[in-house]
């Protein structure tokens, strides 16, 4: 099963959606920058042998080919627990983010992703009493998101190892992997409850959450449903249907929304999205907008032109969202209202 087949870039959609090059300047900025960042990542990680058993991934912006210089770097690292020990992988786990640290422009904050995590969580008790909100987080960014920085064949057999285990699932995969959309259904709405529990329940700064959850992650939202309904309408062949997806559930969002629309005969629908994100990019890649935005008090959000403009812009791309998502209606009627709705 080929897994992330390689895309091309986003700059290759452009004629075809409708638009040049200079209406979204930030957007090819942000995937230039962060092809440089992997590549650089990459270079530094080859020059010291890659642990048996081990990969590690950038998930968040750098792996969407999203990220500024003003973005975090969230580093995963996976390991087989039936072939090597959690203290090796701690070990290169810590030498990794030195490293790293060292070397790229990026900081890197340990927060979610601050311990190797053992595949085998990740593969078992999907859906159960211990599969955790970490567990989730872990298998939707990787299969979404996750860009291999050391070792780009066990990079691939871990991700063939977490979509196999929603693809071999005899009873429970569901008609057309339903499986594996009702996990990335899971992580959506788990996203908006962390917003809740964090901001009135943590009292961290709600703004930028509010924003990243009204573009970057109602797009990756977005591109997973279209992603399948693609494949759904345009491959009969069950194993065929998952060999298209495990292949293309990597890409960038933008990319994988691109091509469902050009199946469907509407790239050009994809128009005000990409202007939209375009400018979502372009205000979180600047220092001044990004603090403005963590210090705000929700009660003074009508007063701040910065958010004022963030919201309209999140309004503008709800609206060209309601229009990809008429267009999926008419054209995979039974399988969104079954598989995505119901």
């Amino acid at each position: 099963m080929l897994i992330d087949d390689e895309p091309g870039p986003l700059g290759e959609c452009l004629a075809r959606v409708g638009l040049d090059p200079r209406q979204v300047p930030a957007l090819l900025a942000a995937e230039q920058f962060s092809r440089q960042q992997l590549a650089l990542a990459r270079t530094v990680l080859a020059a010291r042998p890659s642990a048996p058993a081990l990969a590690i991934f950038a998930f968040g912006s750098l792996g969407r080919l999203e990220a500024s210089s003003q973005s975090d770097l969230d580093l995963a690292f996976l390991y087989d627990g039936a072939q090597i020990a959690r203290e090796r992988a701690e070990q290169r786990r810590r030498e990794v983010v030195d490293q790293l640290r060292a070397t790229l422009a990026l900081p890197i904050p340990e927060k979610t992703f601050d311990q190797a995590i053992d595949l085998r969580e990740l593969t078992r008790n999907i859906g159960g009493r211990l599969d955790s909100n970490e567990t989730l987080t872990y298998r939707a960014l990787l299969l979404t998101e996750g860009a291999w920085l050391d070792d780009p064949e066990a990079g691939r057999a871990m991700k063939h190892a977490v979509f196999s285990a929603y693809a071999n699932a005899t009873i429970s995969r569901g008609r057309f992997l339903g499986s594996l959309g009702n996990d990335l259904h899971r992580y959506y709405r788990t996203l908006c409850m962390d917003y809740r529990h964090k901001v009135e329940e943590l009292d961290k700064s709600w703004a930028i959450r509010v924003v990243k959850l009204r573009h970057s992650r109602k797009l990756w939202h977005l591109a997973n449903l279209a992603t399948q309904c693609w494949l759904v309408d345009a491959i009969a062949d069950d194993r065929e249907r998952d060999e298209c997806l495990a292949s293309r559930i990597g890409w960038p969002s933008l990319i994988r929304l691109h091509g469902a629309l050009e199946h469907f005969d509407g790239p050009e629908l994809a128009a005000p999205l990409f202007v939209a994100h375009d400018a979502f990019l372009h205000a979180l890649a600047q220092v001044d907008v990004r603090d403005h935005l963590a210090a705000l008090d929700y009660a003074d959000c009508d007063g701040s032109a910065i958010y004022r403009e963030l919201r309209a812009n999140a309004e503008r791309l709800d609206e060209a969202t309601a229009d990809i998502v008429d267009l999926l209606v008419r054209r995979c009627r039974r399988f969104m209202v079954r598989f995505c709705i119901l």
